[in-house]
């Protein structure tokens, strides 16, 4: 009796010492005038024992190789100039975690320099449909919910016993295996699900902020839309604030990939054409209410 439940406990252990990953493929389109322009990132949902996250998979890679950098660089105190621009890789820089049993779930991500963990204030109402159908080798559900400004369709699988799903979407009676809005100008279809022998906090490497700024959804959308209007504002916060020198200026560089100093004034200038152009090219976000303006 013993051995039994010792090999139960040993079971037990071991099987809390893994994640389940599953690998969505996401096709999305950023600019709602150029539908032709489809993008496509791999994302990862690491389902643990306390919770669960959601994040780009070139992302991660790109950052442990950083990280790995950084280490070898040692103490710097400027690590950044040594990133060459052409190391980073993926689009999705953003990432979802949830808090397991409640589902308390938050957004992490960033505006200029800050980074911030947004709560996520509302859940998704789901309307359960009998429509079922095969979404590659699971067999699925329908389900519908209006949810971050869009209409959504969603499939669930019973297959599993997760009711997660990617980015903030949860609360089926199962994984949700293909989500869809309803313009299919974002789509997400699981293709690989696995075991993964690591620690759920250890998957959270480099991008795990111990800066993050907790906001809810109207608090980052006030944020969102000051940034808007003036996208140095930030910027110009930080620089007056700075320690001065002997001669009374700000003690805050700006350094181009090979650490050399560049005009603060004219970055700001770019920074500033850049997101106004950029913000025409990004009128269809994922999670459309939060970043209306």
């Amino acid at each position: 009796m013993k051995i039994y439940a010792f090999l139960f406990l040993l079971i037990s252990a071991w099987c809390s010492s893994q994640i389940q990953r599953f690998t969505y493929e996401y096709h999305f389109i950023t600019d709602s005038t150029n539908q032709a322009d489809v993008k496509k990132e791999l994302m990862l949902l690491d389902i643990g024992e306390k919770g669960s996250k959601f994040y780009s998979y070139d992302v991660f890679v790109t950052d442990s190789i950083i990280n790995s950098d950084l280490e070898k660089q040692g103490d710097t105190g400027f690590p950044t100039a040594f990133i060459k621009p052409g190391n980073y890789k993926g689009q999705v820089r953003s990432q979802v975690t949830k808090e397991y049993p409640s589902f308390t779930t938050y957004l992490h991500t960033s505006l200029s320099s800050d980074f911030y963990k947004i709560l996520e204030t509302e859940k998704p109402i789901w309307k359960i449909h009998p429509e079922k159908s095969k979404i590659g080798n699971y067999s699925a559900q329908k389900a519908t919910t209006k949810y971050l400004g869009r209409e959504w369709t969603a499939w669930f699988s019973t297959d599993f016993p997760f009711q997660d799903g990617p980015y903030k979407f949860h609360g089926l009676p199962g994984l949700i295996v293909k989500l869809e809005d309803k313009r299919q100008t974002q789509i997400m279809t699981l293709v690989v699900n696995k075991a993964v022998k690591k620690s759920f906090d250890k998957e959270m490497i480099f991008n795990k902020r111990d800066n993050e700024i907790a906001v809810n959804n109207a608090q980052f959308n006030k944020l969102w839309r000051e940034y808007v209007k003036d996208p140095n504002k930030i910027t110009r916060q930080k620089i007056a604030s700075a320690d001065r020198d002997a001669q009374g200026n700000p003690n805050y560089t700006f350094m181009d990939a090979s650490g050399n100093k560049l005009d603060p004034n004219e970055v700001m200038r770019k920074n500033a054409e850049n997101f106004k152009q950029t913000l025409k090219r990004s009128n269809n976000r994922l999670d459309f209410d939060l970043y209306k303006y």
